[in-house]
């Protein structure tokens, strides 16, 4: 018989109720995890008290309850109405003044790249593929500068110019000049891809659709007209407003258009069918608007900037937020994955909380704002890497998916119709002689076999 201690029979235990137990406890970590995580990254709005409107909440009061980092303004009212333009991953910010102050900062620690003053008149900023690069639309030429404000080219091609855009995954950097050409230069290779009129006079407002890199222009007639570098006249024209056209801006889907107008009018269009979805009037004109990541817009009207939520809806009655800066306010761009927009006016520049604007979900593969210089270097060869040509850019980007069936069955008759071509006849006499290997005979026997071997191979060229 045999015998087992006390120790050894609770061990034995143990080690069964901990296996049974591990199981269940993974499953409970993992679901509680998950709604830790739910919690932690879902958007939210501001709500008022019951019968208080959420607009007459100051930039102050929201500051107070979050981190007030993302809070804070600049005074340059020297060099002043400043244009602005944010990183893709929302990092890194760019001021341009008009009378020539230039300045590159991470805004999020506050640190400084550079600062320049190119002692002439600026009309536009934009970050190229990454913050090691920007381009600046100054009085007559557009220049490249890298983060130490060390200029490296003077792209004379792109002259007089009012506008910039960028499209990354084509690598064009766009202008839009005030004698109305439109320029497409590739900064990969420093070629320009295209460059035409669009003859719809002074180019002044421009902004991109990144669903499918097509460019959008407004024009004093109200019109709004699409382009692309491989067609020279415009692939849609719209007529959006009665009066010229100030500002106009896309969601970062592609869906949603937004324009406003000296009418004192803000549209909201759907721009897969061209068609106005809503219509909202204000008290002023409109200068320029933008539209966040979760579809809030943001009017400037004079220098005050109204942020207004689920406009694309249609149930919009009134601001959400309401914001007073230091003089007229002449460029608004949201930050990506940040629920802060930020403003560029006469006075300088102001960094507003809008609770709930931004992306609550990070997506790292294509946007990180937290990675290593390596990390960065791996990302510019990889988006060289995945560049796509010009010739790709239309209106319907899943054009390249489908099959172009009448091609197909042309290129097919004409593979049947090779197999089934009759070969050429070799006319030959033979020479009659009697003996030798000079003979009739031997040279009519090589021929016959240098007629089929060139008949069999010039058969199989044609057929390949």
């Amino acid at each position: 018989m045999v015998f087992f201690s006390t120790a050894e029979s609770n061990e034995m235990k143990q080690a069964h109720l901990s296996g049974f137990l591990f199981p269940k406890l993974v499953v409970v970590e993992s679901v509680n995890r998950y709604s830790v995580l739910k919690l932690f990254f879902q958007e939210g709005f501001i709500e008022g008290d019951e019968g208080e409107p959420t607009y007459i909440i100051r930039q102050k009061e929201i500051a107070d309850a979050v981190d007030i980092a993302n809070y804070f303004e600049l005074h340059l009212e020297n060099f002043g109405p400043y244009r602005i333009c944010y990183t893709d991953n929302g990092r890194h910010l760019l001021l341009g003044g008009k009378k020539g102050h230039i300045a590159a900062l991470d805004w999020q620690t506050k640190k400084l790249h550079c600062e320049i003053n190119v002692m002439e008149t600026v009309r536009d900023v934009q970050w190229l593929h990454t913050e090691n690069l920007y381009a600046v639309a100054q009085r007559h030429y557009t220049y490249v500068y890298d983060n130490q404000g060390t200029e490296l080219h003077c792209v004379k091609q792109l002259h007089e110019i009012r506008r910039l855009e960028f499209l990354p995954r084509h690598f064009l950097l766009v202008g839009s000049s005030g004698t109305g050409w439109l320029h497409w230069l590739d900064v990969s290779i420093g070629k320009m891809v295209m460059s035409f009129p669009a003859r719809m006079g002074s180019l002044d407002v421009m902004c991109q659709n990144p669903g499918n890199a097509i460019i959008h222009t407004g024009h004093d007639s109200g019109t709004v007209c699409l382009w692309s570098p491989n067609v020279k006249e415009p692939l849609v024209k719209m007529l959006a407003h009665q009066s010229s056209i100030r500002g106009m801006d896309i969601d970062q889907t592609g869906k949603y258009m937004v324009t406003t107008g000296l009418d004192r009018k803000c549209r909201v269009w759907d721009v897969r069918m061209y068609k106005q979805l809503h219509a909202f009037s204000l008290p002023f004109g409109l200068s320029s608007v933008a539209i966040s990541q979760r579809l809030a817009v943001a009017c400037a009207v004079g220098n005050t900037v109204q942020i207004f939520k689920d406009m694309h809806l249609g149930i919009c009655h009134e601001p959400y937020l309401v914001n007073r800066c230091g003089g007229p306010a002449t460029d608004l761009a949201f930050v990506p994955y940040e629920d802060v927009l930020g403003v560029g006016h006469g006075g300088g520049f102001t960094s507003t909380l809008v609770p709930g604007s931004g992306e609550a979900n990070v997506d790292a593969i294509h946007a990180n704002p937290y990675e290593t210089k390596k990390q960065r270097r791996e990302r510019e060869v990889k988006q060289l890497l995945d560049k796509l040509q010009p010739d790709l850019i239309g209106l319907d980007p899943q054009d390249i998916t489908r099959v172009n069936e009448d091609l197909l069955e042309r290129e097919m008759e004409e593979r049947k119709k090779i197999l089934y071509v009759r070969p050429i006849d070799v006319q030959y006499t033979p020479k009659h002689k009697m003996r030798g290997r000079g003979t009739g005979s031997h040279k009519v026997r090589l021929r016959y076999l240098f007629y089929l071997f060139s008949k069999s191979y010039g058969l199989l060229r044609q057929i390949l």
